[in-house]
């Protein structure tokens, strides 16, 4: 969101933010004044108390606070061609569509994750370590949510997540939008089959950074502390990390893999990785760290079992020169073409994944031309530029149709 509003006003439009009062949100001085107050969910819920639990409910429902603070902007601003939400559920809620709508403003959503669909968000059951899909039909079956503890394994953060997704569609919620635009053909084929329109929606890849000027590999180093393969994310379940460390133990002893990150099951994998000298935990690390480790990695591995969409840390890679070997599932096969600009691997299978996993470390040469290629196709079909024509010519289309009905 914060890299398509430095687009556009690179292109020359007027771009205002409306978000909730999070200490660690930027600082917005021409419109802050007008967003919801802060609440912070997770703590109220952990308390217990039965006021706590009405008090997240109602705001996470619907957001009055939110809704008369957008109203006031709007009425502050003046004539507003055009409204892209993100991630507004639980916070803002689509309280805030009431005031656009009353003044006639296009909205687009953009979809990054399957928070309407899913009251978890991820279709992953974090009790089972599963995929699940019990709720996509919407209706009835969001019951499900509070009886498998779904959502951060409480009942209480559950029961309101399903209460937010049937009260959204009993008022209609998805219907408002006039475009959703999702990063993946994936991600919309699940909307698809819960019911949503077709023709509201509009495919986008997102954008990565632009490729960093530096010399291509020709080669890696011969010595294991200087060429390693990477993994970059968050250590919980649907990640797959635990899948990943399990290969490692099969593959060569000279391939080291480096582990980027922190997560609720980190423990578990020192645990798992225990006795292999060639998985080092790094723990988490600042983006500029990260970016200089990820370039001179032989290889990137995203070993997700739960339905990603778009992943930016794929198009980071690619930006850097480096290919990725991506678990098949999800939105990742769109963007990791074997032999193009990396290697799939079956989600969840350690075999596949440590065979695939030692046959790229023992073609390094291989490695260098996937990440060549990879790097093309970071420059033309995911940079900023081709974002930021795509997002134009749909805001065009939406408010050139608007005006047309006015």
């Amino acid at each position: 969101m914060l890299g398509l509003a430095d687009l556009l006003r690179e292109r020359g439009h007027e771009v205002f933010h409306f978000a909730m009062r999070h200490p660690l949100s930027l600082r917005c001085p021409e419109t802050e004044e007008y967003w919801p107050s802060y609440i912070n969910y997770p703590e109220l819920l952990e308390k217990g108390v039965f006021r706590n639990s009405l008090k997240v409910l109602k705001r996470t429902l619907y957001s009055s606070e939110a809704k008369d603070g957008l109203a006031h902007l709007l009425d502050e601003l003046g004539p507003v061609d055009i409204a892209h939400a993100n991630n507004i559920l639980h916070y803002l809620t689509p309280a805030v569509f009431e005031p656009l709508k009353a003044q006639n403003i296009p909205i687009i959503w953009s979809l990054h994750d399957y928070s309407l669909i899913c009251p978890n968000t991820n279709f992953f059951d974090q009790r089972s370590n599963r995929l699940c899909s019990k709720c996509l039909k919407g209706g009835l079956r969001f019951i499900h949510a509070p009886i498998r503890r779904c959502k951060k394994s409480s009942f209480g953060a559950s029961l309101v997540a399903a209460l937010e997704s049937w009260r959204h569609r009993i008022k209609g919620v998805p219907q408002i939008p006039d475009l959703y635009i999702s990063p993946s053909e994936f991600l919309a084929e699940r909307f698809f089959d819960a019911g949503f329109n077709r023709e509201k929606f509009a495919i986008v890849p997102n954008f990565g950074p632009v490729p960093t000027e530096f010399p291509p590999k020709t080669r890696f180093p011969r010595g294991t502390r200087d060429s390693y393969v990477l993994f970059a994310g968050r250590l919980s379940p649907e990640k797959g990390v635990a899948t990943l460390v399990e290969a490692w133990k099969r593959v060569p002893r000279n391939a080291t893999l480096r582990v980027a990150g922190t997560g609720p099951i980190e423990d578990r994998l020192r645990k798992i990785a225990s006795g292999a000298g060639n998985i080092e935990f790094l723990g988490f690390l600042d983006p500029a760290d990260l970016a200089r480790i990820r370039r001179n990695a032989r290889f990137l591995v995203i070993p997700s079992e739960w339905w990603e969409n778009a992943p930016l840390t794929i198009l980071e890679a690619f930006s850097d020169a480096v290919p990725i070997l991506g678990s098949n599932i999800g939105g990742i096969p769109e963007m990791v073409r074997p032999g193009e600009t990396g290697e799939l691997f079956e989600p969840g299978n350690v075999d596949d994944l440590a065979e695939k996993a030692k046959y790229l470390w023992d073609n390094p040469d291989y490695c260098v031309e996937l990440g060549r290629k990879a790097r093309r196709v970071a420059a033309n079909e995911y940079s900023p530029d081709a974002h930021i024509g795509r997002i134009e010519k749909i805001y065009r289309e939406l408010i050139s149709g608007r005006s047309s009905e006015t």
